[in-house]
């Protein structure tokens, strides 16, 4: 290592994996290219945890490394070939991550053209940065207006209060853009929450940290950072009866720690309609959309504002995944070839 790389700073990219053979060369492509055109201030580590995955998830991966060591100055592959579930895999990766900038990831998702770095830098300032996402899915990269809306909408509601606000009322964040404050993955007691759950590692997370923390900063920014990827295989489909008891259980949580008597009935509430199979009543009896829908109207203006402010060009994004995409073919054709 030469002199001048020990006075840059480390970024750090964690990947947490399962069964992510067919995307995997995509999401690492996309970490390349982030690193050659906009990683000169940083050096570069690769933490990857994949749990147990039965396809070519660990092969493709080291494969990849062999080609592209000289990227990183350090990389780690944590596989045993057990499945543990998510929460547990997710948290194997936080003692392996030690500098302040860093982005933890799905093996599935894929990384924008955008410089996330400069985002990953605001943390100096922020506990919490997320982004504008995109959806992935069979290859074409669309925008939800309405999740945009929802996010601004959220952003804007719950700005001067207390990040505890946003979690148990009705909100938008996206969980896949998220970067997070380092401290976080130091904490003994969230790591142990985390873990207490089997497939539903970001909202568990978000909440323990609002309830151990008073003061969490949060900047929505305007960046897409994030495509986040939507399949027939994702886990809250395949794994549904997980999704739906971990969700009880960070319900149920809330409930235990919610002090006043107004936000106790609206968690009851929302558990109540979360346990119903009527979509009526889902939503006209949860007593949230109604107060969400009140919060709307107050800020209306600002919010429709800001969301005519926010300028995504999908043609963009879509010709940066179409080249990672025919990338990630060739190298799959190399790798079948060689086995």
């Amino acid at each position: 290592m030469t002199p001048n790389n020990t006075l840059k700073s480390t970024f750090i990219f964690a990947v947490i994996t399962y069964n992510h053979s067919a995307y995997i060369l995509e999401h690492l492509e996309s970490i390349k290219f982030l690193i050659h055109k906009y990683g000169a201030d940083f050096n570069f580590k690769l933490v990857i945890a994949d749990d147990g995955s039965k396809d070519k998830t660990v092969e493709l991966i080291h494969f990849w490394l062999n080609q592209n060591t000289d990227l990183f100055s350090d990389f780690i592959v944590l596989s045993d070939g057990i499945n543990r579930g998510t929460c547990v895999n997710y948290t194997n990766l936080w003692q392996h991550i030690d500098s302040p900038y860093f982005k933890i990831t799905a093996g599935d998702d894929v990384y924008s053209c955008l410089n996330i770095f400069e985002e990953a830098l605001k943390l100096d300032s922020y506990d919490f940065i997320s982004g504008i996402p995109l959806i992935l899915t069979d290859q074409k990269i669309t925008k939800s207006n309405s999740t945009i809306f929802h996010m601004l909408a959220t952003d804007i509601i719950y700005k001067k209060s207390q990040f505890i606000d946003r979690l148990r009322k009705i909100s938008v964040i996206n969980t896949p853009s998220l970067f997070y404050n380092l401290k976080f993955l130091k904490n003994i007691q969230l790591y142990d929450f985390i873990r207490t759950f089997k497939v539903t590692e970001d909202f568990p997370m978000v909440v323990k940290i609002a309830g151990l923390y008073s003061d969490v900063k949060f900047m929505q920014s305007p960046k897409v950072l994030i495509y986040y990827r939507r399949t027939s295989g994702s886990t809250y489909l395949i794994r549904g009866s997980d999704f739906d008891r971990d969700k009880l259980q960070i319900f149920n949580y809330m409930l235990s720690t919610e002090k006043g008597w107004f936000n106790k009935i609206a968690i009851q509430s929302r558990i109540q309609c979360y346990l119903s199979n009527n979509k009526v009543y889902k939503i006209f009896c949860n007593l949230n959309y109604w107060i969400y829908l009140k919060d709307i109207a107050l800020c209306f203006p600002v919010i429709i504002w800001a969301f005519f402010k926010i300028n995504v060009n999908t043609d963009i994004h879509q010709n940066h995944y179409n080249e990672l995409k025919n990338t990630s073919d060739s190298l799959l054709k190399e790798f079948n070839k060689s086995c």
